[in-house]
């Protein structure tokens, strides 16, 4: 097998290990993607690539917990967020991409030692906090398609239910991929190979979400989150270094 099909196969291998984890912890898709998918295709690849199927999975997990989304409690996140991610996707192409990985490398970096410590954050009230937090994930979703974890430490300090959280989450990160997806179009970062890559995950994408959906309640979510854990730090690890 050539170069090229090999790299269909370890892309789409990281899709079905991505998909695998969301849908058994609820969280990571992105992040275990952005963690490895880099060295394999390249920021520039990868990041529009994630935001194309990472808005596929989250359509999907948004219409299944749709009925616990509060829009409410979201529109100040949704807000920020939609005027923040075209920021972020200018900055995917003004950045080098040496210092564009050891910042993702970073931001993986913090968020694994946050979720592991369990650290204690007050409980953010002030609407000025949800503008922040979204501000924050739409930056990071348009920059490396890793919106995650300023949305996450959020939901902590509000201290969202597992269904809100997967209801509330999932409908900002749809629309930030979305209009992630039209921007990076617009910019002409969609090119033919992303298209590929993005069929050729399909399998693995499908059947990770299946496994792990299927086998969700037969594991420990927090021994698997955990690994999960140890994994991403080993890969931001080596994004910094």
């Amino acid at each position: 097998m050539d170069l090229l099909g090999n790299d269909y196969l370890i892309v789409g291998g990281i899709i079905f290990l991505a998909a695998f984890t969301q849908s058994i912890t609820g969280f990571g898709f992105a992040i275990v993607s952005m963690s490895f998918l880099p060295g394999v295709i390249g920021l520039q690849t990868a990041v529009p690539l994630i935001a194309i199927v990472g808005m596929t999975l989250n359509s999907i997990i948004w219409f299944y917990y749709r009925r616990n989304c509060n829009y409410k409690a979201v529109k100040q996140l949704v807000t920020a967020s939609l005027i923040a991610t075209p920021i972020g996707t200018l900055l995917l192409d003004r950045f080098p991409e040496a210092i564009a990985l050891r910042g993702l490398g970073i931001i993986i970096i913090s968020y694994v030692l946050y979720d592991w410590f369990n650290l204690a954050l007050p409980n953010m009230k002030s609407e000025f906090w949800a503008y922040v937090a979204g501000a924050l994930s739409g930056t990071l979703s348009g920059a490396y398609a890793v919106g995650g974890p300023p949305l996450i430490v959020y939901a902590n300090c509000r201290q969202w239910t597992a269904e809100e959280f997967k209801g509330n989450i999932t409908s900002i990160f749809c629309l930030s991929a979305v209009l992630a997806t039209i921007s990076y179009g617009w910019q002409g970062n969609i090119t033919p190979s992303i298209g590929r890559f993005a069929i050729y995950s399909l399998p693995g994408f499908t059947c990770g979400l299946w496994l792990g959906t299927t086998i969700a309640k037969k594991i420990n979510p927090l021994l698997f989150k955990s690994l999960t854990l140890a994994l991403l730090l080993v890969a931001g690890l080596k994004l910094l270094i």
